[in-house]
């Protein structure tokens, strides 16, 4: 990639590496003093960070020209939403030759519960609010690996988007313009490359796997097997990358670039202690995350106890167990708080319950018992039961998945194990019980 198209080279890049290089100018500016004997100890010390935080700057500038080096002609591209310690995680496996496996941990974050922001995300824009619900029913589907469902979807919306922002052309169109200043999605090597590689000819019927979402194949009745969490994948990281350039074309609207003012002395050294606070509460935060996650993993079979006495107070099983107890008890209060919903807005509890009592009024649960636990993800996992119910006085006997999905309070990523975290259950199983 030439130098100067380089997103390490977008302003809002730049202005990071001349500030640490103002920095460095600052610290001998100290250092003169000190020698005269004129000495401040907490700038002596926020300097002497400058080499590591200098190097780390550095080093993060080259994520998103490398992420998309490696991985834009497998249909994935960096974008200011993207997660960071994702987009690094990827980089480092691509570094090694485990393109497969990056594939997987995008894919896995891109169709899970990961993407749960989205409920704020894409109702700012009226571009995105006004397909609110479309994007919601494919975010559903996704979640119950409803692929074949979500993939056509995500491609229509994808393309109308688009379509409304530029007024005239959708996002397959060859002539639309998806750059924007100072934005890592709308740069040359972002949307405009995949959108090229997504729109490629598919003439023929092909009813081998493909792992692109291919929109000539998949809509027009080529591809015939798409439906795998890739795709999906796919679909999702472009749809939050064009909601990274309408955001970024809407600021550049509203607030045009206006000549850079060269900042005081003080204006500086103030800058560089906020630089380095946050750079240090950032750095905590991310080696936190990122260890957790690096060192999950499910639990095996001598960890699982199918006996509900020995389930632990924050396991999904445990959840799961009090969820089968409430719909027992006909408590439908409780389902409703257990029950996961997109965004964190408060619910009316005896609005939901009535809902949920309409629902099963007439499925009374008898039995229950919990055969299986499986630690999907992380944040993800599937308790089976096999129940006996009456539907409508008459006996039936299933075996149902309730598909239990991690959160935490605090609005980090939840992860199964920790403490003090929480677990809903995804509504895949009440509607299955009619037949």
């Amino acid at each position: 990639m030439e130098e100067k198209k380089k997103i390490a080279n977008l302003p809002s890049y730049s202005k990071s590496r001349k500030e640490i290089q103002g920095a460095y100018v600052i610290g001998k500016i100290v250092k003169f003093f000190s020698f005269f004997g004129l000495k401040n100890d907490s700038l002596n010390e926020a300097f002497s960070k400058l080499p590591d935080l200098k190097k780390e700057i550095e080093h993060l500038s080259t994520i998103p020209d490398r992420f998309n080096n490696q991985f834009a002609k497998y249909g994935w591209i960096a974008h200011e939403s993207m997660s960071f310690p994702l987009m690094e995680k990827a980089v480092e496996l691509g570094g090694n030759g485990e393109i497969e496996k990056a594939e997987n941990i995008l894919s896995d974050h891109y169709t899970s519960t990961e993407i749960k922001w989205l409920h704020h995300r894409f109702k700012v824009l009226p571009e995105f609010s006004i397909r609110f619900n479309l994007i919601q029913k494919a975010y559903e589907n996704t979640l119950e690996r409803r692929y074949y469902s979500c993939v056509p979807i995500l491609l229509l919306i994808i393309d109308g988007v688009v379509n409304d922002i530029s007024k005239s052309k959708g996002f397959f169109t060859e002539t639309t313009d998806l750059t924007a200043w100072d934005s890592i999605a709308a740069h040359s090597s972002g949307l405009t490359a995949i959108r090229d590689i997504f729109n490629t000819s598919r003439k023929k019927t092909n009813s081998k796997e493909i792992f692109l979402p291919y929109r000539n194949g998949i809509l027009h009745g080529r591809d015939l097997n798409f439906d795998n969490k890739f795709v999906a994948g796919k679909c999702w990281s472009t749809l939050f990358a064009i909601n990274d350039w309408a955001r970024a074309l809407k600021e550049q609207k509203e607030n045009p670039p206006i000549p850079e003012i060269q900042p005081t002395l003080r204006e500086s050294l103030r800058d560089l202690k906020n630089t380095i606070v946050e750079y240090n509460k950032w750095k905590i935060k991310h080696r936190k995350i990122t260890k957790e996650l690096e060192n999950w993993k499910p639990r095996n079979l001598t960890e699982l106890s199918l006996n509900p006495l020995n389930f632990k107070e924050f396991s999904p099983e445990k959840q799961a167990f009090n969820l089968a107890q409430n719909w027992l008890n006909k408590n439908y209060g409780k389902i409703a708080i257990q029950m996961y919903r997109i965004g964190n807005k408060e619910i009316n509890v005896g609005e939901e319950a009535g809902k949920i009592r309409r629902e099963i009024q007439n499925k009374i649960l008898k039995e229950f018992k919990i055969i299986k636990i499986k630690d999907d993800t992380p944040a993800i996992s599937e308790v089976t039961m096999n129940i006996i119910y009456d539907l409508n006085k008459r006996e039936m006997k299933k075996e149902i998945v309730m598909r239990m999905i991690c959160k935490s309070p605090y609005g980090e990523i939840g992860i199964n194990g920790q403490e003090d975290i929480g677990w809903e259950f995804i509504n895949n199983f009440f509607y299955k019980l009619d037949f």
